[in-house]
């Protein structure tokens, strides 16, 4: 039964990392879109899309981590401590 939980919580870790990769690529587009706008109304459109892109991503990490906490143990029954996914 415990095979199956972490099954399934790798399973759901993986759509919700998977999920935070597509959205970081759009928050990526999306500043680039900034950065080469013709206008300044196109500019802030696009900074509002990378903000917003920029909120799922984060929202995405931090599901992520709440998902699997029980997966952050090794075989040997150590705490592995993850770098913090917060970006900036």
């Amino acid at each position: 039964m415990a095979y199956y939980l972490t099954l399934a919580s790798v399973t759901a870790t993986m759509t919700t990392l998977i999920s935070a990769t597509y959205a970081l690529h759009r928050q990526k587009i999306a500043v680039e879109r900034t950065l080469y706008a013709r206008s300044a109304e196109e500019s802030q459109l696009a900074a509002r899309w990378a903000r917003a892109w920029h909120k799922l991503v984060q929202r995405k990490l931090d599901q992520a981590e709440a998902i699997s906490p029980a997966l952050r143990m090794d075989y040997t029954g150590f705490s592995m401590q993850p770098a913090p996914r917060v970006l900036h």
